[in-house]
């Protein structure tokens, strides 16, 4: 009797999972919306939905980047967001380089394959992305979807993506004889905004900046006072989390003499932390290793690419972690 209760149950629980599906999954045209200025409720939705992805960048991005950023979602009538996607326009410094543009926060429904593709189709009609260098990091799941909309067959950089607790990373005893760190607080901020220049030469010094006065930032310098490197925790605090992430150095060394001394702030005040490196630099898998507690695995994460060329002037030579894939390819 129970047996077949218990079979009964299951295929009960069975079957409305299948109407949940096909609820989604059959969803027509007619009753959806393409959301382009989405409001608090839904911006919030959706950033639940994409959070360790660099959805909590959204109210950032929106005003920093003003204009040049875009947000689009795909809503049911309820408003319920099934899908969405974000781009951001690069200016150039240099005027003989031409502007790029990136896509990044993809995400639909698990159980569809259809709402993305429409949803980046009609954005990137709507921003000429196909007649402009268009790409950024994506995926293996939508890489397909960038090949179809945006064209995207130039192919650079493979990152890797790895988490560990707050108990698998340690601050070591480490010798920085020849480099001098300093607050993000008490330096110019010119000395930032400069430096990351030499490595991303388009225009993003207000999203910079910002970023930094949400997390723990430093600036390394040499005996000469000269910039040799600029590194960032960011938090998310609802969750514990945090992420490494840019740190842009000349050496090695600058850039653990950065990490160590942010770790010595947080002193321990995190549930994980992400660190990403780059196959294209040897030195952005390597430098994190004497911080782990245990081996340094590196798992793919996102593959940068673009439908002309990856953007003129980006220095990978530096990028010991990058920003965040979501709205920058290093």
């Amino acid at each position: 009797m129970n047996t077949l209760f218990q079979q009964r149950s299951k295929i009960t629980a069975l079957c409305h999972m299948a109407i949940r599906r096909y609820s989604i999954e059959n969803v027509l045209p007619k009753d959806l919306k393409v959301v382009k200025n989405p409001s608090d409720s839904q911006i919030e939705q959706f950033q639940k939905l994409v959070v360790r992805d660099g959805g909590n960048e959204i109210p950032m991005l929106k005003e920093t980047m003003k204009e040049r950023y875009h947000l689009y979602l795909l809503c049911q009538k309820d408003s319920t967001v099934v899908s969405g996607t974000q781009s951001i326009i690069y200016k150039s410094l240099n005027p003989s380089t031409p502007d790029f543009q990136v896509f990044g926060l993809f995400y639909q429904h698990e159980n569809t394959f259809n709402f993305l593709p429409h949803l980046m189709s009609e954005m990137a009609a709507d921003l000429n992305s196909v007649s402009m260098n268009s790409g950024g990091c994506v995926d293996s799941k939508n890489a397909a979807i960038w090949r179809k909309v945006l064209h995207t067959k130039v192919r650079g950089s493979t990152y890797y993506v790895s988490d560990y607790t707050s108990d698998e990373v340690f601050n070591p005893e480490l010798e920085f004889d020849d480099v001098a760190v300093k607050k993000f607080q008490d330096i110019p901020a010119d000395d930032i905004v400069k430096y990351d220049n030499t490595i991303f030469p388009y225009q993003r010094q207000e999203l910079l900046l910002a970023k930094f006065k949400g997390g723990i930032g430093r600036v390394a310098y040499d005996k000469s006072g000269k910039v040799i490197g600029i590194g960032l925790v960011s938090f998310d605090k609802s969750s514990g989390n945090c992420e490494i992430g840019p740190i842009y150095s000349d050496t090695k060394n600058a850039a653990q003499a950065m990490f160590h001394s942010i770790l010595g702030e947080m002193n321990g005040g995190f549930k994980e932390i992400r660190v990403r490196c780059s196959d294209k630099f040897e030195g952005s898998a390597t430098w994190v290793r004497p911080f782990l507690r245990r081996r340094h695995e590196m798992t793919p994460f996102a593959y940068v690419k673009f439908n002309r060329v990856i953007p003129d002037g980006l220095n990978m030579s530096k990028v010991f972690v990058s920003s965040s894939p979501s709205s920058a390819p290093c």
